[in-house]
């Protein structure tokens, strides 16, 4: 999820020693010293793009979802442009049960990167939390069909098409869904499997 790396853009030098320091402190997980790293090359330069998106990853990580997503919007004030942004902030948005905000950033994000096959995945869950069965479906099949997925992707994309084929009364395709799934290792495929597909 880290964007950028060391020499971020800014003319003010002591707002790169800040910025250059919170890349060190992402990198180690400390994400805490991160964001005060951060907030001051932020101080310095109020608009240096790379310390807000920056900061909103080491936000995220430390589970402050509505901080990230106020620093990726500011990212996006910025350079509106910043399709990754939009992905982070999907992310977000994700993880503060806001689903439908989260779709639409997805859907930005897939616009600039068509085969990222986590964009799918997660923009399917959305749907399915929205219970636009019909859109999880499609970018979880879509996921599972494609040559760039990874074997982690497809096995998430195998496990909740199962979930919106149960939901559907699906019973049947949903168990070769989860039997699929489970050949790729998911954690969970199985149990469920068991408990729908005795």
């Amino acid at each position: 999820m880290i964007c950028s790396v060391l020499g971020g853009q800014t003319y003010d030098r002591e707002a790169l020693v800040y910025y250059n320091h919170g890349i060190y402190l992402i990198g180690k997980k400390e994400y805490t010293g991160a964001v005060v790293n951060f907030t001051e090359a932020i101080k310095r330069d109020s608009l240096f793009l790379q310390a807000y998106e920056n900061r909103g990853v080491a936000r995220y990580y430390l589970n402050d979802h509505a901080g990230a997503v106020l620093d990726y919007d500011k990212a996006l004030e910025i350079n509106p442009e910043d399709y990754s942004t939009y992905g982070r902030r999907g992310w977000a948005k994700y993880n503060l049960k806001q689903y439908s905000e989260a779709i639409s950033d997805f859907n930005k994000a897939i616009e600039a990167k068509r085969d990222n096959a986590g964009y799918y995945v997660i923009r399917g869950q959305a749907k399915f939390n929205i219970q636009d069965y019909d859109g999880a479906i499609l970018d979880f099949s879509r996921v599972i069909k494609s040559w760039n997925a990874t074997r982690d992707h497809k096995r998430k994309a195998l496990f909740w098409r199962a979930m919106v084929k149960i939901e559907l009364g699906q019973k049947e395709s949903a168990c070769l869904d989860f039997m699929a799934s489970d050949r790729l290792g998911h954690e969970m495929a199985g149990g469920l499997y068991e408990i729908y597909c005795p």
